[in-house]
């Protein structure tokens, strides 16, 4: 286990109280004895000893300062030196009884026996944790397990029962590849006697069936490609029966069966061309015209002679450049290739699809049947996201500020463009944007971040890691942005500062002391008209928490976004339902429940990496808490649980003054010193059967559970939600 370097080397100074450099075996049973003994007072003062660095007997606030600079640092939080100062002298305000500025090994277990949460036995099991020895690494045993068949056939019937809806419609389609080859092979059968040889039947038969797929599956793929139709489905009674959460996932499949009848239909057709080629005596149908020989093997594949097709001849070269357009759209699409800074690349190769359902119009004689009603919704649709038809209906956008936000690894862009009033958008929807000064071609998708009770503005926070790509490029230019702002405001400064001494306006130079700290709510740019296009807005699950009862919002980093919106529309319904007494003009909130349309409980939990992370939304959270403070007769409608994952060592011995010190703080301030608000922040990983457990003890109705995150925590917040019979609904566009 990895150790903070400076409580390994306080640990072994108190163990080596002799200072010969190193232990025997009867000293290290001899302390371990005295940290796992069940007197606290004997583990207390190893304690008390670690933190008196100096050994004189007593804990000053300077010893005390740099044990929790060594704890935040062990951590990974982000304490800043003027707070850790403030901890300090609020654990002294609280501890140090005679004021004498230290703190004694009496007022320690003073306040230790006042407040004995703060102790309760965890030293007994860090220290045990502590001195663990690594366990060396086992080999992985590449066998894999036999799982029983009973065992397999219950986890397989959880996962249907979990996926009912997806299997469910998953055993339409395959019905319908079954159906739609059957009837495209009879076709052929009845209908191809003027086209094959009765010898070349069963190959043009095939062929057909995989044709006949091919115009199905090309007709599906468009109707998941209406994002305004199937939003608008989503509302309907219908929505909760079709598969719009898995629409992109849908997309996906159908793009690789399209590309699976493309090579079959393709397979059968080179073989049914052979073996008309070797036909020994073909009929005038399967002669050149001009030369009366019977067709080449070159001649079917390549060349219109052959008559081929509703369009003279046009079956075979339309066919190629289908087959080639698949390709090249397929290859591009690869996660490869989006992922790698190469957007662009995908978006224009997939442009191809245009020429591509054209052309199979002209190979196919059916094929307009199956694409006329969804591709006239699709043209309809696509004319409405055009720039001008955008500005006339909803209104003009332009970015009016930005704010940014640097980690080591990572950061995050809010945009605040303009709320035109003929756009509306529901809480938790998502909007494609182009921004042409970073791209001209690339659409991203992104979750409003502010409510649609907002007349003014409209947010949007995109987030950015390592590595080249569109959002790293958005940040980076307002980075620059900022810098070239900061450079102009310099000179006009030193300008002014001349002009000042010239004129003896200047008695003393500026101190150091008096700069402000940057702001935790991140770096400002203001007075923006930066253009922006806005495709949108479409729906998502999430939208549908105000019909549920109790909804359990479960996010990951920064897909937070849309439960900011949700949250945000909460508190502001809460506050335009705010009455006020006509006989004493008190004015009051009647229980937030009353205005949900059913919304009981609401249990918002979010993961962060670290506690920088929470500043993006630190404000909003800030907020929720200070007016569900306020009221005090409400029972908490909304629950904020924040977990930071890397402060995976809170419960350790070398930590216990920091926690200590938290407890201490919150207790004074009623501030959580690392979430920023008044909601504890909680450490490490989230328990999840816990929380689902305890979700279904105390449920306030029916339990839904909205994701927005990674796919891996979502299968297992997937499994968890149907063992306890929640309803489940993951964020994915």
């Amino acid at each position: 286990m990895k150790v903070h370097k400076f409580f390994a080397e306080r640990i072994y100074n108190l163990m080596d109280s002799q200072r010969v450099g190193y232990l025997t075996t009867g000293q290290l049973m001899g302390h371990l004895t005295n940290l796992t003994a069940t007197c606290s007072c004997i583990k207390l003062k190893m304690l008390f000893n670690m933190y008196d660095i100096d050994g004189n007997g007593t804990i000053d606030p300077s010893e005390f300062g740099v044990v929790l600079a060594s704890a935040i640092a062990y951590n990974a939080l982000s304490i800043s030196p003027e707070q850790v100062e403030s901890m300090t002298d609020t654990m002294f305000e609280e501890i140090d009884e005679n004021s004498d500025g230290v703190i004694s090994f009496d007022e320690l277990k003073l306040i230790l026996e006042k407040y004995p949460q703060w102790f309760d036995g965890s030293l007994q099991l860090s220290a045990a944790r502590f001195l663990k020895p690594p366990e060396a690494p086992q080999p992985k045993d590449k066998r894999k397990e036999k799982v029983p068949l009973k065992v397999r056939l219950a986890n397989l019937w959880t996962t249907i029962r979990r996926k009912r809806k997806e299997v469910l419609w998953g055993i339409f389609y395959g019905l319908s590849i079954i159906a739609f080859f059957l009837y495209g092979s009879l076709d052929a059968f009845y209908s191809g006697s003027h086209i094959t040889t009765p010898h070349c039947l069963k190959y043009y038969v095939v062929a057909h069936g995989f044709g006949m797929n091919l115009n199905w599956n090309c007709m599906l793929i468009i109707i998941f490609m209406l994002r305004r139709t199937l939003t608008a489905l989503r509302d309907t009674r219908l929505g909760p029966y079709l598969p719009i959460d898995i629409a992109v996932f849908i997309h996906k499949v159908i793009g690789y069966m399209i590309g699976i009848c493309t090579l079959g239909h393709w397979i059968f057709h080179m073989i049914h061309f052979r073996c008309l080629a070797d036909e020994p005596n073909p009929d005038e149908g399967h002669r050149n015209p001009y030369t009366h020989q019977p067709f080449s093997y070159g001649e079917y594949l390549g060349s219109m002679v052959t008559g081929l097709g509703w369009i003279h001849g046009f079956v075979s070269i339309s066919g190629w450049v289908l087959l080639a357009i698949y390709v090249v759209m397929f290859i591009f699409s690869l996660r490869v290739i989006r992922r790698s800074g190469h957007f662009e690349v995908f978006f224009i190769t997939h442009l191809l699809y245009i020429p591509f359902m054209v052309l199979l119009i002209l190979h196919s004689d059916k094929f307009w049947k199956f694409i006329i009603v969804p591709g006239l919704i699709y043209i309809i649709e696509k004319i409405s996201m055009t720039r001008c038809v955008r500005v006339l209906v909803g209104g003009a956008f332009h970015i009016k500020a930005v704010t940014l936000w640097r980690t080591k690894d990572q950061g995050v862009t809010q945009i605040i463009m303009n709320h035109p009033p003929g756009f509306v958008y529901q809480p938790g929807d998502y909007v494609f944007v182009n921004i042409p000064t970073i791209a001209n071609f690339e659409w991203h998708p992104f979750t409003i971040s502010s409510c649609p009770e907002d007349a003014e503005n409209m947010t949007l926070h995109v987030q950015f890691k390592d590595g080249q790509s569109w959002t790293k490029k958005l940040y980076q230019y307002f980075e620059k942005l900022q810098s070239n702002r900061k450079q102009e405001t310099n000179i006009r400064k030193r300008l002014e500062t001349i002009r000042k001494f010239q004129s003896r306006e200047i008695e003393s130079a500026p101190s150091v002391y008096g700069k402000k700290r940057p702001s935790i709510f991140g770096t400002n740019l203001q007075a923006l008209h930066v253009p922006i296009y806005v495709d949108g807005p479409y729906g998502t699950p999430s939208g549908r928490i105000f019909s549920a009862q109790h909804a359990l919002l479960i996010c990951a980093g920064i897909g937070v976004t849309p439960f900011a919106s949700i949250l945000q529309s909460i508190m502001y319904r809460h506050r335009t339902r705010k009455v006020t007494c006509p006989e004493c003009e008190t004015s009051f909130h009647p229980p937030m429940t009353a205005g949900q349309e059913g919304l009981k409980k609401v249990q918002f939990i979010w993961v962060v990496p670290n506690q920088r992370s929470i500043e993006w939304f630190v404000e909003l959270l800030d907020k929720i808490d200070a007016v569900q403070t306020t009221n005090n007769h409400i029972d908490k409608l909304i629950e904020i649980q924040v977990y930071v994952t890397s402060a995976k060592s809170m419960s350790d011995v070398y930590s216990f003054g920091l926690t200590t010190a938290l407890d201490v703080f919150y207790k004074k301030h009623n501030r959580c010193l690392v979430s920023g608000i008044q909601s504890r922040a909680l450490f490490g990983r989230p328990d999840w059967n816990t929380i689902f457990q305890e979700a279904d003890e105390n449920k306030r109705g029916n339990v839904s559970v909205f994701f927005c995150g990674s796919p891996d925590l979502a299968r297992t917040l997937r499994t968890l939600s149907a063992k306890h019979n929640f309803e489940f609904a993951k964020e994915s566009f």
